[in-house]
């Protein structure tokens, strides 16, 4: 398949900021953006999907957020699905974060990763093109195929706890790999935790790319894949930010 193209490189970082005014200490999936650097400007909460922040009044107008999980924010509308472009994301709880000049005014839809009504649930998004772009197929338990996305998966996130046995076969056969959400470990101020396995690129995972064709929830192989070493623009014990170069 077409490798989607991701512009991000290492840039200078946002600095962490005090929270927003009126923002909920209850740990929530959310994302609130800022016309302004250092959470400032005219805001907008969001808790679902946008693939199109056109009619929201903060399309290509994003300087810097507060948000909860991990959201992924792209240049183009859906995600990227049509046309490759920019992608710049940020994992964490409670964490405020300034855009990097060059991804300013530039955000046209942005996603989350995970379940929304539990935070740290265990789930399994696998996306269509490298640095979770495109179509997306999510799950939270057993897939004996993956549908649209059957050998079409070039990028992965993990949340919770649980470990998960990739397939390059359907109906859990062919080759087969445990992976898990080991890479980042976000805690919050209040001891909040959110737990990812970000995986860029199939090959940070160890497989080939377009070869995953069924999911199974826990470890059911003897092979066991190594967490890569995600690079980011800045990292903490509260959250991460920046592009997933592995």
């Amino acid at each position: 398949m077409k490798v989607l193209q991701l512009l991000c490189t290492a840039l200078v970082a946002g600095a962490a900021l005090s929270k927003p005014q009126g923002t909920s200490n209850a740990l929530t999936i959310f994302t609130r953006v800022f016309s302004l650097p250092n959470s400032m400007g005219d805001y907008l909460d969001i808790y679902q999907y946008i693939p199109d922040l056109f009619n929201t009044g903060m399309d290509n107008d994003i300087e810097s957020v507060h948000q909860t999980g991990m959201w992924i924010y792209y240049e183009n509308t859906n995600y990227n699905v049509e046309s490759g472009g920019q992608v710049y994301f940020v994992h964490g709880v409670d964490l405020s974060v300034n855009f990097p000049n060059q991804y300013c005014n530039l955000v046209t839809s942005m996603r989350y990763a995970g379940n929304k009504d539990i935070p740290n649930g265990d789930t399994w998004t696998l996306y269509e093109g490298e640095f979770f772009t495109g179509l997306e197929y999510y799950g939270e338990g057993d897939a004996a195929s993956l549908d649209y996305l059957d050998v079409k998966a070039s990028s992965m996130v993990l949340t919770g706890e649980s470990a998960w046995t990739i397939y390059s076969g359907q109906s859990y056969s062919g080759d087969s790999l445990c992976v898990y959400p080991n890479t980042d470990h976000d805690i919050g101020p209040l001891g909040d935790r959110l737990d990812f396995g970000i995986y860029s690129t199939m090959s940070a995972v160890g497989v080939p790319d377009n070869t995953v064709r069924s999911v199974k929830k826990g470890c059911w192989s003897k092979k066991v894949a190594s967490p890569p070493e995600v690079k980011y623009d800045y990292k903490s014990k509260q959250g991460a930010w920046g592009s997933a170069r592995v």
